[in-house]
């Protein structure tokens, strides 16, 4: 058992870190707060433009439209891209910062593995890292780190989020890649974060379906905001001027930046949320062990206290023996 003046240094040490760790969480719940605000509030832009994006694609196979932003081989005109190997900009979101539990690791096991699957198939995979975190993760094992986009705000803006947009859709354009992917997390609640793989460019219907889908949630504060809405235009019909083909381009590629922007926006959400549980986690385990501790404390006073006390018992005997 360990003396009392170390028990009692231990205590003086975690009653320390417990008081940052709760501080910490303090500054984390705030920044949370609005990470959350600036993400919910996005969600039904988002889920318009998604759906927009969605009509967009079936009304360009009605007018023949062609564009390499979306995948469907079957409109007119759409140019021909390899199938493979394809030359893939998958776009990893993690935080700069550490301290938020599993939010990062989460993200780049799910990325590796992809990764690792994609390159199996023939493809070539290029790291686009947005933050620290992800760009060190795949520069320490050999991965080719094309771009790497840091130091973000505490909450993330369309300034911090355009750098990134602008590279990823420049590249596309002048045919760098034949596809961007992205890996990130989708803020589910304060308490889960699910890491997710979206193909962002060329669009295809299955996906775009599959991301409006699950920006609504089944519970929580946004699924009561989005109750009675559809995705369903109404089979609205669209008179273009002067060019239609030029606005079509146009406007694909403005909601393909809200498209990036939104998954950001969702990271930097979940990021937020699990630093304050992880901070929560450690403020609540530093007070269980100085509880511990405590109790060790006492235990070696007693003991102490009951050698002392027959140490007097024995001497006194001894005497009295004499």
């Amino acid at each position: 058992m360990a003396s009392s003046r170390q028990l009692r240094t231990k205590i003086r040490a975690v009653r320390n870190i417990r008081q940052i760790t709760k501080a910490m969480q303090m500054v984390a719940a705030t920044k949370m707060r609005k990470a959350q605000e600036a993400a919910l509030n996005a969600r039904p832009y988002a889920k318009k433009s998604f759906a927009l994006l969605l009509h967009l694609l079936e009304h360009a196979k009605t007018e023949g439209f062609s564009s390499p932003y979306f995948g469907d081989q079957s409109i007119v005109g759409t140019p021909k891209r390899p199938v493979m190997p394809w030359r893939v900009a998958f776009v990893v979101i993690t935080s700069d910062k550490g301290l938020a539990g599993s939010f990062n690791s989460a993200v780049l096991r799910l990325a590796a593995k992809w990764k690792k699957d994609a390159e199996q198939k023939g493809s070539v995979v290029d790291i686009v890292a947005v933050g620290k975190r992800g760009r060190d993760f795949f520069k320490s094992r050999g991965g080719t780190v094309a771009a790497e986009f840091l130091q973000y705000s505490d909450v993330a803006t369309i300034a911090d989020a355009s750098l990134a947009m602008n590279w990823i859709l420049e590249a596309y354009d002048q045919n760098r890649y034949d596809a961007a992917v992205v890996c990130s997390t989708q803020f589910i609640s304060a308490l889960t974060q699910r890491p997710e793989v979206h193909q962002i460019l060329p669009l295809e219907k299955e996906e775009l379906a599959g991301i409006i889908e699950g920006i609504v949630p089944r519970t929580g504060k946004y699924a009561e905001i989005a109750k009675g809405e559809t995705n369903d235009l109404g089979g609205a019909s669209y008179l273009l001027e002067p060019s239609g083909r030029d606005i079509f381009q146009t406007v694909a590629r403005d909601l393909l930046q809200v498209a990036i922007l939104h998954l950001i926006y969702e990271s930097n959400a979940g990021e937020h949320s699990a630093r304050m549980i992880a901070m929560k986690n450690a403020t609540e385990n530093a007070g269980d062990i100085i509880d511990t501790l405590n109790l060790e404390l006492n235990k070696s006073r007693q003991a102490s206290i009951t050698q002392e006390l027959s140490e007097i018992s024995t001497a006194k005997e001894a005497l009295t023996n004499e």
